[in-house]
């Protein structure tokens, strides 16, 4: 087994405070290739990483739950205020029913089938955000692919991001 070093620690400590890895390895005094090292050849590093973030992540969803109900008060007393304007009072209610219309996300659990595969589980993004990003059809779709909503047309053309208006259709 690897114990690990004053100076790993150190590392560990700066990338769970939200430092790149390139600003954490200068504090640990460390390149950064260093730190990528460690993640993929010692395991108590990479484990050690990933439980301190799910600890930290943790402790920030226990500070947003104890903020939960002041913040339900506030959006209840806009909504039953007659004297708030009318768009605030509009945009609160939008704003609960966008909350209930977004489906749950699943809850991890400790089962290894949930897991996701080894590969990129074993990933570690410090540059990242403590979650990861969800993917969209935009970023899974090449431009000069056909649209996936059907219409024919190469993706850049339709539902592109940047996508021209289509002046005429070819018959």
């Amino acid at each position: 087994m690897h114990s690990l070093t004053p100076v790993q620690i150190a590392a560990i400590e700066a990338l769970t405070s939200g430092l790149t890895i390139t600003a954490a390895a200068g504090a640990a005094g460390v390149h950064r290739t260093t730190i990528h090292h460690w993640c993929r050849t010692i395991p108590e590093f990479r484990e050690t990483l990933e439980a301190v973030k799910m600890a930290r992540i943790d402790a920030i969803r226990d500070e947003m739950n104890a903020l939960a109900a002041p913040a339900l008060a506030i959006l209840k007393s806009i909504i039953y205020d007659e004297a708030a304007s009318p768009a605030l009072r509009i945009r609160t209610a939008l704003a609960i029913v966008k909350f209930i219309a977004t489906p749950e996300k699943p809850i991890a659990t400790s089962d290894k089938s949930s897991q996701p595969p080894a590969a990129s589980r074993d990933e570690i993004h410090h540059n990242s955000s403590l979650s990861s990003p969800e993917t969209t059809v935009e970023s899974q779709t090449p431009r000069n692919a056909h649209c996936p909503c059907g219409s024919k047309l190469k993706y850049k053309r339709c539902c592109g991001r940047n996508a021209p208006p289509v002046l005429s259709q070819a018959a």
